[in-house]
């Protein structure tokens, strides 16, 4: 598959720290969001350091309304889906979008077990980084969202990102 139209994913810390980046490609669009190629390889940065490539095929999908993004590797790695609770992606431009990781993250591992990590980390930031009330809440009630999404086996979680994955490797 030729993959075209590169899009820059930055993960921002509140609200112009450079956090986690990536280098990816246009998938597609459908009614859940914006849906990237990020293949094994691909080139990604922690703050302005260049870090190890993504070591596997995975989707990335950017959500039209949500307070999340997706990082969908199927099969591969120790979690099949891993969610960032995040404020809502922003176009700035049309190859690239920004958002604010929120720290928590809700992850599945490959034998279904549904987990939130980095709740320490929640408390610790919403101090140091001056979360607002409405991204503290926000942030919360996206988790227990999609919590219950990933156990309840609601797509795009599911099928969805395994066909947009199978787009990317076929």
């Amino acid at each position: 598959m030729s993959l075209t139209r590169p899009v820059t994913v930055q993960f921002l810390k509140n609200p112009v720290i450079l956090h986690w980046g990536f280098d990816a490609s246009w998938l597609g669009e459908d009614e859940f969001g914006v849906w990237l190629a990020v293949p094994a390889g691909t080139k990604r940065w922690k703050g302005e350091e260049s870090v190890r490539p993504t070591g596997v095929d995975a989707v990335f999908c950017a959500p039209h309304q949500g307070w999340w993004h997706l990082h969908y590797n199927g099969a591969s790695g120790h979690y099949s889906h891993f969610v960032d609770i995040v404020t809502p992606p922003v176009w700035v431009s049309e190859n690239r979008y920004e958002m604010v990781d929120l720290d928590l993250d809700v992850g599945r591992r490959q034998d279904g077990t549904v987990v939130v990590e980095d709740e320490d980390e929640f408390e610790v930031h919403q101090v140091k980084y001056g979360y607002s009330d409405e991204m503290i809440s926000m942030a919360e009630e996206e988790t227990a969202l999609v919590v219950s999404m990933f156990e309840q086996g609601t797509e795009p979680f599911f099928e969805v990102a395994a066909s947009w994955l199978r787009k990317l490797t076929p």
